[in-house]
């Protein structure tokens, strides 16, 4: 029996900060599911400058072996205070998070800094209902550990916004990065990855497994950047990658975007 199963469900609520937001395809180790706090292979959040966005509903069609999955923006997270909702503490925090993912030699520090600053201030993501912003729509194809991603949407990103193309797992199990040959130090929270350095992997050193993702391709002028990441403190437990769509200027929607993203076994020594 193969040990490593990519399949879209059963429905999953998740782990700690996402709990209760939709995933793309689940991962599986045997019976154990190794998705953990992560968004799973193919999901999605949007960022305008002043909130982020998640999906909390979506549709399935499957045909002839392929699964097409669309995600509805209709769930909005803001940060609070004691209970208390905070747009200008929401606000603060969006502005920083695009520095954040650039400067990963200062993640560690303020990785920590959070851990201890938040729960002292009580300091918590809330997650309301909104109308929808709009749907992106994931088609996945599956070959054995490996699966063919394509994400298209007529609605998102609009003028300023951010999307972005979510492939994680659970932390827990991916501790270390992969220097081409063998484990090497993980990322220290999100870190931008160069087309030269593609393609890029995480590993499960104690269960020889990697997580990988090749080299995306987009439609022509669409902005495109590339992230790895892996974040385990407090209700954070995610390792993966995160393909970034924006910030656009006057149009809506992008025709396609394409990659390959899988797991390999018995490699990581």
């Amino acid at each position: 029996m193969d040990r490593i199963r990519i399949a879209p469900g059963p429905a999953y609520p998740g782990d700690g900060i996402s709990r209760g937001l939709a995933r793309g395809l689940l991962v599986y180790d045997g019976d154990r599911n190794i998705t953990g706090e992560g968004m799973g292979i193919g999901s999605v959040a949007c960022r305008d400058g002043e909130s982020t966005y998640f999906s909390r509903s979506w549709t399935d069609v499957q045909e002839d072996g392929v699964l097409r999955r669309t995600f509805v923006l209709d769930t909005r997270m803001i940060w609070g205070i004691r209970g208390q909702p905070s747009p200008i503490l929401t606000r603060g925090i969006e502005t920083g998070i695009g520095a954040y993912m650039r400067l990963p030699r200062i993640q560690g520090v303020l990785m920590l800094a959070a851990q201890h600053i938040r729960p002292l201030a009580g300091i918590h993501p809330q997650f309301e209902a909104i109308p929808p912003r709009g749907t992106v729509t994931f088609t996945y194809r599956v070959t054995g550990h490996e699966v063919e991603v394509r994400a298209e949407s007529s609605s998102l990103p609009g003028p300023g916004e951010t999307l972005c193309l979510l492939n994680e797992l659970s932390a827990a199990r991916f501790t270390a990065g992969w220097d081409g040959r063998r484990p090497a130090a993980p990322p220290p929270g999100w870190e931008a990855v160069g087309p030269d350095r593609l393609p890029v992997s995480l590993a499960d050193p104690v269960h020889g497994i990697r997580f990988w993702m090749d080299r995306p391709s987009a439609s022509p002028g669409l902005p495109l950047s590339f992230f790895r990441g892996r974040e385990l403190i407090g209700d954070l437990c995610w390792a993966g990658f995160c393909i970034e769509l924006g910030p656009c200027g006057g149009s809506r929607g992008f025709p396609g975007v394409r990659y390959r993203i899988g797991l390999a076994t018995g490699d990581c020594p």
